[in-house]
């Protein structure tokens, strides 16, 4: 192996033999496409999702599905999905690498298997190297130092993880998956701009980094080349998105379908930024506490993780005041305020009426933010929460959350899974919602991808 990091992990992921997956690894690759498939179903009839499925259907070619239900050309199916799955901030999420690796893995994986008619193992094998690379670029570009240039992690690393996915899918050599990377170096990105005015740019991060991972893949597989050393050259990937990488993050020794970075994939049980899940959880203590109501609350003291801030916090006067779903599902002000009045989050909390409710409004006005120092040490493996309410007759409340629910410290279980999909897909259509988690629950890994659109 050349002393490179991305050669390193173009050799892992094509050495890495199917028959080799682990059973638990399976089961948790299972769960978490039927958790892309709810948010992507639960995504689709959005007014984003459905402008994106009206693009999809421009393209000449039908080599891949979009929702499941229509037809496109590979990258841009990649590209609709990964944005609609990405609209509802339900879709898993990771600690160190702060990042959405399924809705970026997925789809270009999903796009890929198909086009070749592949099948279910195909697509786990491509999943599980798809999440395991950008994971890895993930905590190699170091999160935080990522938010603080501006820049969205899921779009930088996410493209290297669908690449992985695809070329894996592909049968590409090392050398060609090396080439990819490079390639996919170039269209790595993903602006936090969209935080100024709550724009769709958020959702586009996602999709454009699968349909450029399809892209990168599909080009390496013709001969075009791209830098060797995209990560770690001198005008790498790491140091042009970070002040403070760590490279060794990317070394690739590990069994990668014996014990990937995919099962410490956290499930998100609140569709907004993860930054704000401990603050729920704990705002939940709070709610569920009968002695005082939100008009007792004078004071909101809430710890904030040392990466969170750019992202949930800031600009502070919009954030306090969302104008629209976008706004107010990074808003740690709101997500506490709706939650300490409320009770806990549906996915209509963040838009609507709410927005402008006064009770909420009253206790987003009396949130202060400050560090915890000992939750922030433990950053970011774990994502603790310490809240202080002081209220109107001189008592005072305190919550420390650990780990935020939906964690791999506390994970939700497999019938839960099951149940947050439900949630999502069947209003929107019940047997497709009933086909498709049959199909991913018990087709067998030689079951062709075909088969999913059959029975849907």
């Amino acid at each position: 192996m050349e002393n490179n990091p991305t050669r390193g992990l173009a050799e892992m992921v094509q050495s890495a033999a199917l028959g080799s997956i682990a059973q638990s690894v399976e089961l948790r690759a299972r769960d978490l496409l039927l958790d892309y498939l709810g948010v992507l179903i639960g995504g689709s009839v959005e007014p984003v999702g459905v402008a994106m499925g009206r693009y999809a259907e421009t393209a000449s070619s039908d080599e891949s599905s979009v929702y499941l239900t229509k037809r496109s050309s590979a990258a841009v199916a990649a590209m609709a999905n990964g944005m609609a799955a990405h609209i509802l901030e339900l879709d898993d999420v990771t600690n160190e690498s702060s990042l959405h690796p399924g809705v970026v893995v997925w789809p270009a994986a999903m796009a890929a298997v198909e086009r070749r008619h592949g099948t279910l193992g195909d697509l786990l094998a491509g999943g599980v190297a798809g999440y395991e690379v950008v994971m890895r670029v993930g905590e190699a570009l170091n999160a935080e130092s990522v938010y603080a240039r501006g820049f969205h992690p899921t779009g930088v690393a996410g493209v290297f993880g669908a690449t992985a996915a695809v070329g894996r899918i592909l049968g590409l050599n090392p050398e060609q998956i090396q080439h990819a990377f490079g390639l996919a170096g170039s269209m790595a990105s993903g602006s936090l701009a969209y935080s100024q005015n709550g724009s769709d740019g958020k959702r586009l991060n996602a999709g454009w980094a699968a349909h450029a991972g399809v892209t990168a893949a599909d080009l390496a597989a013709i001969d075009v080349s791209g830098p060797v050393d995209v990560l770690s050259g001198a005008f790498g990937v790491l140091s042009a998105y970070s002040d403070k990488p760590d490279s060794q993050a990317l070394d690739s020794d590990d069994d990668l379908f014996r014990e990937p970075g995919l099962l410490a994939v956290a499930v998100k049980p609140y569709a907004c930024c993860r930054y704000i899940h401990p603050v729920i959880d704990a705002c939940q203590i709070l709610h569920a506490d009968d002695s005082f109501g939100p008009s007792d609350v004078e004071r909101l003291k809430i710890s904030i993780l040392p990466g969170g801030g750019p992202v949930i916090a800031e600009p502070v006067d919009r954030k306090r005041r969302p104008q629209n779903r976008v706004d107010a599902q990074f808003s740690v002000y709101y997500g506490a305020a709706f939650t300490l009045s409320r009770g806990a989050p549906g996915v209509d909390a963040f838009e609507g009426r709410h927005l402008n409710d006064p009770v909420i409004q009253r206790v987003a006005d009396r949130v202060e933010l400050f560090h915890d120092p000992e939750l922030d040490a433990r950053y970011p493996e774990r994502w603790g929460c310490h809240i202080e309410a002081h209220l109107s007759d001189g008592g005072r409340r305190c919550v420390v959350v650990e780990d935020p629910r939906g964690d791999a410290r506390r994970p939700l279980v497999a019938e839960e899974v099951d149940a947050k999909f439900l949630s999502l897909a069947v209003p929107v259509d019940p047997e497709l919602a009933e086909a498709t988690l049959a199909w991913v629950r018990e087709a067998s890994m030689e079951s062709s991808l075909s088969s999913l659109g059959e029975a849907v």
